[in-house]
């Protein structure tokens, strides 16, 4: 009988994973509540991003490398701007930055530390996107042109996301909101926008300049830019930890993320006939970066207050915080899917069936739901094992990462289902 006792479910619950875990409904329904609304922002953002997209269809075909770049260029802002929302949101929570914008060194050099991140990744994704236009064997524009297209792009996008980022968090943390739930998606919203718009914007520009002009204007911008930020942030341990730990893992992101845009590109067959595939694919990619945003950021700032323990099995309250983000993923898609189609159908975009519309939703959503949690939990590990601060590389990561998951996952499933 003794030895019965030693095998209780009370000492299983306190060692390993407890099955199954008692939810707090008011947590979740905070999260849901704070979470969703802004979400289903970022997801009308995201669908006016893609249904630009299917008009431009012939821009795209015109400038070759332009789709490659896409997401990448999108994904600027998640790597770069979610990350730093997210450091402002630990920083806030932690009493380390305070709500008055002038009395915030840490702010400013986030500000700085993010304007030299933008810069150097223009070059890196439209470095990658001329490989990666040879890899998949299409022809591209060159690299000066692709170079020229996307430090603009990103500067003009930059401007706006600064400002959301920093009037996100600390407004945000101001009504009582936490800033882990909210500022992600609307960051990933504006910046959707801005970087859609901007990308194509100066690429209609860059028809009427030179070669010459275009390689002189980008390298002198970017040197300038780079070294006045670089002698701002000269004396901050906290600015160059960021850059530090930061620029190898974004080198890393562009090059999955413009694999990601090859895919798309690999695929232009498909989306050619079913076009709606070009605004649920942004949509997707968006969507599930900033779930698995969210998810981060939440598990994040609990390790840093202390709350939480990080260990390879998820413990109780991690554990949790996976029931949490898959509900949210399953309810929010099939969401989607109603406005994808309703949308498309009063812009005369051709559509498919609804069903056949849901059906593809849900199916991305189960999938890509697990494989979004299990990214985002597992690099937050290994980064705390390996001493690095989670909040400078798991979002950028997992956008990247989620990305090639994303479109992956959509292509498999909408070749099963339409044919």
């Amino acid at each position: 009988m003794k030895n019965k006792k030693t095998f209780t479910p009370n000492v299983v619950s306190k060692r390993y994973v407890a099955w199954p875990p008692k939810l707090d409904l008011s947590d979740f329904f905070t999260i849901i509540k704070q979470s969703m609304f802004a979400l289903i922002i970022c997801a009308f953002a995201d669908i006016f991003a893609g249904i630009y997209l299917t008009k431009m269809i012939d821009f795209l075909i015109l400038l070759p490398g332009i789709l490659i770049m896409l997401p990448a260029t999108i994904d600027m802002r998640g790597n770069v701007y979610a990350s730093m929302g997210s450091r402002l949101s630990t920083g806030l929570h932690t009493g380390e930055i305070t709500s008055k914008l002038s009395d915030s060194t840490l702010i400013k050099e986030n500000v700085y530390s993010s304007i030299i991140q933008t810069v150097i990744m223009a070059v890196i994704i439209a470095f990658f996107a001329f490989i990666g236009g040879i890899i998949v064997g299409n022809q591209t524009i060159g690299f000066i042109h692709l170079f020229f297209i996307s430090l603009f792009a990103s500067i003009f996008a930059a401007v706006g996301l600064i400002l959301t980022t920093i009037l996100v968090a600390i407004v945000s943390f101001n009504k009582g909101l936490d800033p882990d739930n909210v500022s992600s998606p609307i960051i990933a919203s504006i910046g959707d926008i801005l970087n859609v718009v901007s990308l194509f914007v100066v690429g209609i520009i860059s028809f009427s300049l030179s070669k010459a002009f275009m390689l002189l204007s980008s390298s002198s911008i970017s040197i300038i830019i780079i070294l006045f930020g670089l002698f701002s942030v000269r004396k901050s341990s906290y600015a160059k930890r960021i850059l530090k730990e930061s620029m190898g893992f974004l080198a890393i992101c562009a090059f999955l993320s413009t694999l990601a845009g090859s895919l798309l590109d690999k695929n232009l067959d498909l989306i050619n006939v079913f076009p709606l595939l070009l605004v649920l694919s942004p949509l997707f990619n968006a969507e599930n970066g900033n779930i698995g945003s969210i998810f981060a950021a939440r598990i994040s700032t609990s390790f840093h207050l202390g709350q939480a323990e990080i260990t390879f099995l998820p413990k109780l309250k991690m554990l949790k915080e996976f029931i949490y983000t898959f509900f949210i993923t399953i309810i929010l898609f099939p969401l989607l899917s109603i406005m994808v189609f309703f949308m498309s159908t009063m812009l005369n975009i051709p559509k498919m069936e609804f069903f056949i519309v849901l059906k593809i939703s849900i199916l991305v959503a189960v999938m890509s739901a697990f494989a979004g949690m299990l990214t985002s939990y597992y690099l937050t590990y290994f980064s705390i094992k390996t001493n690095i601060d989670p909040d400078n590389v798991v979002i950028p990561l997992l956008t990247s990462v989620m990305d090639i998951a994303s479109v992956s996952i959509l292509v498999f499933i909408a070749s099963k289902v339409l044919f």
